[in-house]
């Protein structure tokens, strides 16, 4: 990147360069090697998913769960609700156009703060 791009960024306030963007946008702004579970939006109704989510809460009690609200729609309120009685910090993004052109893309994250590089991330 040239001194002028980079400038051109910061004038624009977009900061500096992402390390591998279309990874941090699939996995709801974290990285893959620090997701410990994952939820796509074609699982969110399922009771069975809830429940192994709220396993993996419990017996994870490192870690902040992502939501992407505009994803979750209704269920939302559900994947706060296990956050909170688990004790785990949560964070709603609102920002599914970066997730918009996936086929069925990832709508919770429960993700550490460091890799712990889960083989399986998804649950079902």
């Amino acid at each position: 990147m040239d001194v002028n791009e980079r400038l051109q960024q910061e004038q624009l306030g977009n900061g500096s360069p992402k390390i591998n963007p279309d990874e941090q946008n699939r996995y709801l702004g974290t990285f893959r090697e620090r997701v410990i579970v994952a939820i796509k939006v074609s699982q969110l109704g399922n009771s069975n998913i809830q429940s192994q989510f709220a396993a993996s809460l419990k017996s994870h009690s490192i870690g902040k769960v992502l939501i992407d609200q505009q994803l979750a729609g209704d269920y939302f309120s559900t994947y706060v609700g296990l956050a909170t009685q688990s004790k785990h910090s949560f964070t709603l993004l609102s920002d599914s156009t970066k997730s918009a052109h996936q086929e069925d893309p990832i709508a919770v994250v429960l993700a550490a703060n460091t890799a712990v590089n889960v083989d399986n991330i998804y649950l079902g």
